[in-house]
């Protein structure tokens, strides 16, 4: 099989794992960027800021932005001030909120979990390092495109 062929393949194989995330935010009435903030409020130990989301998840600022609005609105956040910064906020789950991350973001990760137990911590160690080549591979040949 050509390079073609096989970018093609990898990238239907991404494409996949996208849409099985997005299956979950739809069966939960969630935007793909909401589930995503909920999942990193889950699983980040200690505050976790608007600018942490954007860091972590490489998404806009903007999309975060409306992600984190559209969840304080539905009463599932509220942000509180950071003292002794100027407008750092950290988001805080409310009882709703945590409500929604048992149902969505808790089992994610355990699902996740049991799917990546399914390889051997070799094969898992080999994935992480073709990925993380390919990362840096693709960030550098972008800059000129």
């Amino acid at each position: 099989m050509d390079i073609g062929g096989m970018i093609d393949q990898i990238e239907q194989q991404r494409k996949e794992q996208d849409a099985i995330y997005h299956g979950v935010a739809v069966r939960h009435g969630l935007s793909d960027t909401a589930l995503w903030v909920l999942y990193i409020l889950h699983i980040t130990p200690g505050d976790c800021t608007q600018q942490d989301l954007i860091r972590q998840c490489f998404f806009s600022k903007q999309t975060v932005n409306t992600a984190v609005s559209g969840l304080v609105n539905k009463g599932c956040l509220t942000l509180e001030m950071i003292p002794g910064t100027r407008n750092l906020k950290r988001l805080l789950l409310t009882e709703k909120g945590k409500a929604i991350v048992s149902e969505t973001a808790q089992p994610m990760r355990e699902a996740e979990k049991r799917a990546y137990g399914a390889l051997s911590e070799s094969e898992l160690k080999q994935y992480l390092s073709v990925t993380e080549r390919l990362t840096q591979s693709l960030r550098k040949e972008m800059e000129n495109v």
